[in-house]
């Protein structure tokens, strides 16, 4: 008996013990008088309290869903819309990027002529998930929270420094407008 309450690997479903010994804790469910794994992981038992748990050796994955806060970097911007590759969901690092695209409309008005105006190509921008359908993930920058955070000089490619609300380059000396997170300058990035 001894042998078997060890710390084990387990799958999904595996029997590890019966409820008259031992309940469940966290990664493990009960099933017809049975106490089974509910992830891949390694099944730890607590003899004192009478528990087994499971330690998930998976990671989470990392979806897309509407309402969640992103980071991306700025693909392509077209006079309608802009192409972003999404890196971070919901303060999590993606392995594989998404691609996102931010509409004209999904910008404050004052932006609403050309979205060349709201973001420029490789800039670090902050956004929410509007919609996921259609397998295209559409993205708004609407709010003082949203926008870009870190931009970068179309000239020269040093970042801009944010000064009395306007994107400043330190090299070349040229100011640029862009539509700025509350944030800019402040984000982590890894």
């Amino acid at each position: 008996m001894a042998k078997k309450m060890e710390d084990k690997d387990v799958f999904p479903g595996e029997k590890l013990a019966v409820i008259e010994v031992l309940q469940n804790g966290p990664g493990a469910y009960q099933e017809d008088g049975d106490v089974r794994s509910a992830e891949l992981g390694t099944a730890q038992y607590d003899l004192k309290d009478r528990r087994v748990k499971v330690v998930k050796k998976t990671r989470d994955l990392v979806l897309p869903l509407e309402g969640l806060d992103v980071m991306a970097e700025v693909g392509s911007v077209m006079r309608r819309d802009a192409r972003v590759d999404i890196f971070r969901i919901d303060g999590k690092t993606v392995t594989k990027s998404w691609t996102g695209e931010v509409h004209i409309n999904s910008v404050e008005r004052e932006f609403s002529r050309d979205m060349a105006m709201a973001m420029k190509n490789s800039d670090i921008i902050k956004a929410k998930i509007i919609n996921t359908k259609n397998r295209m993930i559409q993205l708004s920058v609407r709010g003082p929270e949203y926008g870009v955070v870190y931009g970068y000089c179309t000239r020269c490619g040093t970042l801009l420094e944010l000064q009395q609300g306007r994107l400043n380059c330190s090299k070349c000396d040229r100011g640029e407008r862009r539509k700025t997170a509350s944030t800019y300058g402040k984000e982590e990035l890894a």
